[in-house]
Order: structure tokens, then C-alpha cells, then sequence
């Protein structure tokens, strides 16, 4: 019979602490942001590129972070990320840069990072499998950019 204390137990019984993430739910609109990074990722399980762009949600007034959400572009499924012309990410880019990319350019994920901009944030009720869940916020789009661009 094992002891009902579990300060007593011995760390091999103890069970393990499960961790999650929180992903708040604020009212669907439009809000001012800041971009804090953005990165490219190979999601595994979907087996797809995408860019991840963090923003943190403000009030009005630019006082308070109401939230810290995320904007998802995909990038296909092929070996390497690719921007397609008629791809969330392409059109993301050209809308952040100010203009298309000229031929040098490499459409760097970069061009998203540490401006300000004006995001639309919506609710999703349902999961990967589009079985219902608790609702959440995500911004779906980039109203417009207020700083920064490359042109």
C-alpha cells in the first residue's frame, strides 16, 4: 500500500507535473500590436512550414498588454518553406514590406518583427480536428502596418 502523503513519496512515485499553455480569449475586433518576433517552423504533425509572428494585443490607450497571441501564415508542404504567390505568408510579406520583393530579396520573416500594426482578432471554437472547444482568440490578419517597411 502506498503512502497517501505525497510529500512522503519518493520522487520516482510522484506523478508528473503536467504543463499546458493558456491562450486567452479577448472581445473579436481590431487592436493595436506590437510584433514581437516572428520565426519560420516545421510543424510535425501536419508536416507543413509556416511562420509564426508574435504580437502582443494592446489596449487603445497603447498602456496594457491584453494579450500575447500568435499570427499563423503557412509556407507549404514541401522540403524546404516556399512563398507562393497566391499564400498567406506571400501576401503577408508584401503588405509588411510596402511593395513586392525586389529579385535579390529573400522574404525574410524579419520584415515582421518589432513594429507596431493594427491586427484583427477572432475567436476559434474548434480544434485541429474541428472537434468543438472552449473558445480563444487569434488574429487572423494585419489590418495595416503603422511603423517600420521596406520601402
Amino acid at each position: 500500500m502506498s503512502d497517501p502523503n505525497p510529500k512522503r513519496r519518493r520522487k520516482s512515485e510522484q506523478e508528473p507535473e503536467i504543463t499546458w499553455t493558456h491562450i486567452p480569449r479577448i472581445e473579436p475586433g481590431v487592436y493595436p500590436a506590437y510584433s514581437r518576433s516572428a520565426r519560420i517552423v516545421r510543424d510535425g504533425y501536419y508536416k507543413r512550414w509556416y511562420c509564426a509572428v508574435q504580437f502582443d494585443v494592446l489596449s487603445d490607450d497603447l498602456a496594457e498588454v491584453l494579450a500575447e497571441l500568435t499570427l499563423f501564415l503557412n509556407m507549404g508542404d514541401a522540403e524546404k518553406p516556399h512563398a507562393g504567390r497566391r499564400g498567406n505568408y506571400w501576401q503577408a510579406w508584401i503588405t509588411a514590406n510596402g511593395g513586392p520583393p525586389q529579385r535579390k530579396d529573400r522574404l525574410s520573416p524579419r520584415v515582421f518583427t518589432r513594429r507596431q500594426a493594427r491586427v484583427s482578432i477572432g475567436d476559434t471554437t474548434k480544434n485541429f480536428k474541428q472537434a468543438p472547444v472552449a473558445a480563444y482568440s487569434v488574429v487572423r490578419h494585419v489590418v495595416r502596418w503603422e511603423t517600420g517597411g521596406g520601402r
